[in-house]
């Protein structure tokens, strides 16, 4: 197939363009058609990658009004930065040079309010209770995140776009998974070292549709 190059600066405008058509209800729909899906056929070449929440509220492609090859997304609850997420992000910058990578958080995030009970709970001196199955576990992971200072910091360092935008644990979360998805693969940290690749964070909101982006 062929491949416009793209930088990180014109992903990031395309992310906002396609996300204000989403959120006035001016949807294009773009790269949907049969001639799209059999150039795909050949190969992908993705404008970015997406490290998204599972939540069948926010999905990527609609919410920034892409179409078929245009973005490479990786989904888990929480936006947690497991092994296989990682390995799914390093392909998108090693195989197919992904200018960016963005982690995209939301308001009402199961997740994060999971482990803000959590913490909640441990700061009243009650008995904990345990969830089922690996969800422990995953608010445990998350409640790490937004305890740290250094998370609290990255949210507002610059802040959210937007007079309105959410400053909560949501972003907290989102900034976290960022630094974790730099700090732990030594691939994606050498390509945004070299300036080859951008690391950014944005909160959906779900009532408006809108997408903030932070740094």
């Amino acid at each position: 197939m062929t491949h416009t190059p793209i930088d990180a600066r014109a992903a990031l405008a395309r992310l906002r363009e396609g996300n204000a058509r989403f959120a006035s209800g001016t949807t294009r729909h773009p790269n949907s058609d049969e001639d799209r899906r059999l150039d795909l056929s050949s190969g992908q070449a993705p404008f970015a990658a997406i490290l998204a929440c599972a939540d069948s509220r926010v999905p990527p492609e609609i919410v920034f009004d892409c179409g078929l090859g245009d973005l490479f997304v990786v989904r888990s609850a929480g936006q947690m930065v497991e092994n296989a997420v990682l390995a799914s992000l390093e392909f998108a910058v090693h195989k197919l040079a992904v200018p960016l990578i963005l982690v995209l958080g939301h308001d009402n995030c199961g997740a994060v309010a999971a482990a803000e009970s959590l913490m909640e709970e441990r700061a009243s001196g009650t008995s904990l209770a345990l969830l089922p199955g690996h969800l422990n576990a995953l608010a445990e992971q998350i409640s790490r995140r937004l305890g740290s200072d250094a998370c609290q910091a990255a949210v507002g360092n610059p802040p959210l776009s937007g007079a309105d935008a959410p400053r909560d644990s949501a972003a907290v979360n989102a900034a976290a998974a960022k630094a974790e998805v730099c700090a732990r693969s030594p691939l994606i940290r050498a390509a945004h070292e070299s300036g080859e690749l951008a690391l950014a964070h944005a909160i959906y909101t779900l009532d408006t549709g809108r997408v903030d982006f932070g740094d």
